[in-house]
């Protein structure tokens, strides 16, 4: 008795023993294991954003972040022993180099890309046979004759700019003065108040030096639209509290980063704003009244928790530029069709599933970025869109099919339709990476 009570016991701490193992393996060890598969796919997620991010600044005319964002995906891509994604590396540095008119760095970038493609690339008519077309051009290319051309361009570009700022701080200054002086404008032609530090006031009285400033003066109310750039470089309002004093003067506002929840009903009394960046803040609806701001130009509504914008959108008659990216839309209202003179559509990492087929009615479209969604199938009706130079769709649900439809219609159109990781293939072209199955 006394040996089969012993062996008994035995037996019931080898079954625990087996019992806490499981355990241990199923639960801790699984996690463990899980854990670690999940921090590998993220460093290649985390290695794709980083090329796509800095292709994005490539295009945008950012090649400061674009380099940067490049280099970081060059790392993860040796870190994980990527030559498909080093390669993307390599060759989105050596067009950025090229942008840049740096040769010597663009054509060694682009041959260690092609030596990378060369590796892991089987097919004729793969990447790297379209990247030695690009070194040839790189290594042909004419830059001191485009680099002194580039130069005067923007030199004239920015004379421009200046002069259109000139005018509209000398209307300010204009205004203020007759504001001043009791409503009478008799400003002398070519005097501004920073050549009239004591002009008298409408009593006779001199006004004390440096009691007025005129960085303090608000912008006017124009009468016309003002041009992008000069928009783009005018000092805006940043503070709600201070537009309100003098809203009809509210040209540029940003209320980015602010951590705010809901958008102030007061907005809508700035009846001449032109440019509204409501970026990083917490909204999660956007009120009808938006659709007043008739003048706006640009909207900047990214980085928020938005998952629909009201119908009242398509009011904005002479709205350029709308940047949605980084919300949670499920959807585009088809009254986006009515925005005439839409230039640029960025709705990037959203939830959207499909494009409303009004989009083609805004023929004015020249750059449409929607990667990182759900979308399946773009309408017919893009093809309407004689003037889009790009499209990017990339990490979106398209088949080869659809997006063999979509260059169709769109023959004049750079479509950046990565469907996998990395830039996409030549048409018959697959990765040797990724043709085992993946990586």
């Amino acid at each position: 008795m006394k040996h089969l009570r012993t062996l008994r016991l035995r037996m019931l701490h080898s079954w625990t023993l087996r019992v806490f193992l499981a355990v241990v393996l199923l639960g801790g060890g699984v996690a463990h294991y899980d854990a670690l598969a999940q921090k590998r796919i993220t460093t290649k997620e985390l290695c794709a954003r980083f090329i796509k991010l800095g292709l994005s600044y490539r295009e945008g005319g950012d090649t400061e972040n674009a380099l940067y964002f490049l280099n970081k995906g060059l790392n993860l891509a040796r870190q994980t022993s990527s030559k498909y994604w080093e390669a993307a590396s390599y060759e989105g540095m050596g067009l950025v180099y090229r942008d840049l008119r740096d040769k010597p760095s663009a054509i060694e970038a682009l041959l260690a890309a092609r030596r990378l493609y060369n590796d892991i690339i089987t097919q004729r008519n793969g990447s790297q046979v379209a990247l030695d077309r690009i070194i040839e051009q790189t290594q042909t290319m004419d830059y001191a004759t485009e680099r002194g051309d580039g130069i005067l361009a923007r030199e004239v570009e920015a004379l421009r700019n200046q002069v259109e700022l000139l005018k509209n701080e000398n209307s300010a200054l204009r205004e203020e003065v007759a504001m001043l002086r009791g409503g009478r404008m008799d400003l002398p032609p070519g005097t501004t108040m920073s050549n009239m530090p004591n002009a008298p006031r409408s009593d006779g009285r001199p006004v004390a030096p440096n009691a007025y400033s005129p960085l303090q003066v608000p912008q006017p109310a124009p009468s016309s639209l003002i041009d992008l750039d000069a928009l783009e470089n005018m000092t805006g309002y940043t503070s709600l509290e201070e537009g309100l004093k003098n809203p009809d003067a509210v040209v540029k506002l940003d209320l980015s980063n602010n951590g705010m929840r809901v958008l102030p009903a007061e907005l809508s009394r700035f009846r001449n704003l032109q440019y509204l960046n409501l970026s990083r803040n917490q909204l999660n609806d956007i009120p009808r009244e938006i659709g007043l701001l008739t003048k706006l130009q640009v909207l900047n509504l990214s980085g928020n928790q938005l998952d629909l914008l009201p119908q009242e959108i398509g009011n904005l008659s002479n709205l350029k530029q709308l940047i949605v990216s980084q919300n949670a839309l499920k959807k585009l209202p088809p009254e986006i069709g009515k925005l005439s003179k839409l230039e640029y559509l960025e709705a990037n990492e959203n939830r959207l599933t499909q494009v409303p087929a009004a989009i083609g009615l805004a023929a004015s479209l020249r750059d449409v970025a929607l990667r990182t969604n759900f979308i399946a199938f773009m309408p017919a009706e893009m093809g309407k869109l004689k003037r889009l130079r790009t499209l990017d769709i990339d990490n979106n649900s398209f088949t080869e099919n659809d997006l063999n439809n979509l260059r169709a219609s769109l023959p004049d159109t750079q479509i950046i339709s990565q469907t996998q990781q990395g830039i996409q293939p030549q048409p018959g072209e697959q990765p040797a990476e990724q043709q085992g199955g993946g990586q």
